[in-house]
């Protein structure tokens, strides 16, 4: 099979070729050269519920150099630093690829992110590598590499210094107390439009780890929040009892395309649908290998949470983190097709519109604004 490569993020031919009918190949370079490094501005969503966002500015300022966002009232941001040159030692610990991209931008490495740790002992300068070989930073292991891949718990790695870096936000007090979430930009798009339609019930079909469903609680919003695994549920209940939210979310452990069947008289006013993708828009990125069969298999899944999405709710807001035509305008035009679905216009700040024939649906594009990708578009039932 042929691929193209930029730089690590690797596309089949077809996919290629079906994305230059959407974007130039100087686009698609720039896309993807972007893709290697974060945004320069960090968010954090304020939980509305807890702290205005003025005085949490006010209490991270102490410590961190924090902004309100021009256009998001609940939007703060900490400028991100870097590149940093990291120092090379002969030590190496291999971190599992989204551990990585987190150590890349100066998050601590914690055991369950560790592939290999060969030789390492507690105390040892260590660089931390992506499982590739990237670079991504320097630091002191605090326990053996036998004991960071059998105990797969606590602090493996300390970070000293990583190519990119952003304040280790999870270590505040004001991250314990439950006044933020960290969230991307783009992604608090979807509380901004739940908000909008003024429903007081949602339904989360992919909640895990909880982001857009805490934000749908803290505007009053009661969810249920739906994943598939006991670990992911998990996760959604951690974050929502730090929050302090948990008295607006309910947990069901299932496998939400199946929603309809086995719960025949659950509704609520509105769908979240953000499921499994190919994760093109995702920063930073340190490599990814995407094919056709890869984006159409993925395409035929999505569908199957729209559909049940369509007999739950009245209105479905559906997003993804990705970029690809099949998985985002291509699955709306299915379900305004195939489910009687009408799309409704929308305008989140710092978005464009939809490719294709789908010009109501909104994606956030890195070339045109510093930003992960990600798409957006609010369905009605007819």
């Amino acid at each position: 099979m042929d691929f193209i490569d930029f730089n690590g993020i690797r596309l089949d031919y077809l996919l290629y070729k079906h994305l230059l009918e959407f974007l130039s190949e100087r686009e698609l370079e720039a896309l993807f050269e972007l893709a290697k490094r974060p945004p320069s501005r960090y968010y954090i969503r304020v939980n509305t519920s807890k702290i205005t966002p003025e005085a949490l500015l006010s209490a991270l300022s102490r410590n961190i150099e924090v902004r309100r966002d021009e256009h998001i009232g609940e939007a703060l941001w900490i400028p991100v630093q870097g590149p940093f040159k990291v120092p090379e030692v002969r030590r190496r610990v291999v971190a599992e690829k989204r551990a990585a991209e987190s150590v890349y931008m100066g998050a601590d490495l914690y055991a369950p992110g560790v592939l290999k740790a060969p030789s390492v002992k507690a105390g040892d300068e260590v660089n931390v590598v992506s499982p590739d070989g990237q670079l991504v930073a320097y630091g002191i292991a605090e326990m053996d590499g036998d004991a960071m891949l059998k105990t797969r718990r606590g602090l493996a790695v300390r970070t000293l210094v990583s190519v990119y870096k952003a304040p280790k936000l999870r270590e505040l007090d004001e991250y314990r107390l439950g006044y933020f979430y960290d969230q991307s930009y783009p992604a608090m798009w979807v509380g901004l439009i739940a908000r909008a339609l003024g429903a007081s019930t949602a339904i989360d079909l992919n909640s895990s780890p909880g982001g857009k469903t805490t934000h749908l609680a803290q505007y009053g919003i009661r969810v249920i929040a739906v994943d598939r695994s006991r670990p992911k549920v998990d996760k959604i209940r951690e974050n929502a009892e730090r929050l302090g939210l948990t008295s607006l979310i309910d947990l069901l452990e299932h496998d939400s395309r199946y929603l309809d069947r086995d719960f025949p008289r659950l509704k609520a006013e509105i769908a979240l649908v953000d499921p499994p993708c190919t994760d093109l828009g995702v920063r930073p990125k340190l490599g990814h290998t995407v094919t056709m069969i890869d984006v159409e298999t993925l395409a035929r899944y999505q569908r199957q949470f729209l559909s049940v999405a369509s007999r739950i709710a009245r209105y479905i807001i559906y997003s993804t983190c990705t970029l690809t035509y099949q998985e985002n305008e291509e699955n709306i035009t299915w379900a305004t097709r195939e489910l009687g679905l009408e799309v409704l216009d929308i305008d989140p700040p710092r978005s464009v519109h939809g490719w294709g024939a789908c010009p109501l649906c909104r994606r956030s594009m890195p070339t045109h604004f510093d930003a992960p990708g990600f798409f957006l578009a609010l369905l009605r039932r007819r």
